[in-house]
């Protein structure tokens, strides 16, 4: 399945959302993450899309991301979610 601008767009709000959140002293969480990506990508979409259409491409993004290991996303409700920093990793593997 090919990837939009729109599905990029939304990979980049569900990434934005955690950062802001943890900036803002709130727990990016399972519950506040999708609705907060979700109004981000409406605002960079400048309404060419629907929130229907919003939420879908939010919570697809959010499967690509935890597939590919950009994200932890724990399913869990009021567990924290966070971006995951390969470049650490990395580091700690060369060790």
């Amino acid at each position: 399945m090919a990837v939009d601008y729109f599905d990029r767009l939304a990979e980049t709000s569900v990434k934005d959302a955690i950062q802001q959140l943890s900036a803002g002293s709130k727990r990016p969480t399972a519950r506040n993450v999708p609705p907060e990506a979700t109004l981000l990508l409406s605002r960079k979409a400048r309404s060419r899309i629907t929130e229907t259409d919003a939420d879908k491409r939010v919570l697809n993004a959010i499967e690509r991301l935890k597939e590919r290991k950009e994200i932890r996303a724990p399913k869990t409700p009021n567990a924290e979610w966070a971006l995951v920093d390969h470049a650490v990793e990395d580091d700690t593997k060369s060790s």
